[in-house]
């Protein structure tokens, strides 16, 4: 049984995006506001990535319904990263992300 390939997509702001393609990510989207929400359930819909990489402060801004359905996916685990301006203070640590997509704790 063959592995089926997982992309990796990233959603923000131009200098993330632009970071992520240098590094060798292939989908990036610079978008804000509605643009990038609706890009974001255009991916979950699809089920073709399997990890997206999104700027905290765009999920800090989607509408309640969406950010509730990616607390309750499996896939794509979707993962927020700082923009250029730095960590917010509402960001979810990475440990705790790991812990909510894996259901346990990894690292105690």
């Amino acid at each position: 049984m063959t592995a089926e390939k997982q992309n990796i997509v990233v959603i923000g702001d131009a200098e993330t995006c632009t970071g992520f393609r240098l590094a060798g990510v292939r989908e990036a989207y610079p978008l804000e506001g509605r643009e990038a929400e609706k890009k974001l359930s255009e991916i979950i819909g699809e089920q073709k990535a399997g990890i997206v990489i999104i700027n905290e402060r765009l999920v800090q801004e989607l509408d309640f319904r969406l950010g509730k359905s990616i607390e309750r996916i499996a896939k794509p685990v979707v993962i927020a990263v700082p923009d250029k301006r730095g960590p917010s203070s509402e960001a979810e640590s990475l440990k705790a992300l790991i812990a909510r997509a894996l259901g346990f704790e990894l690292i105690k």
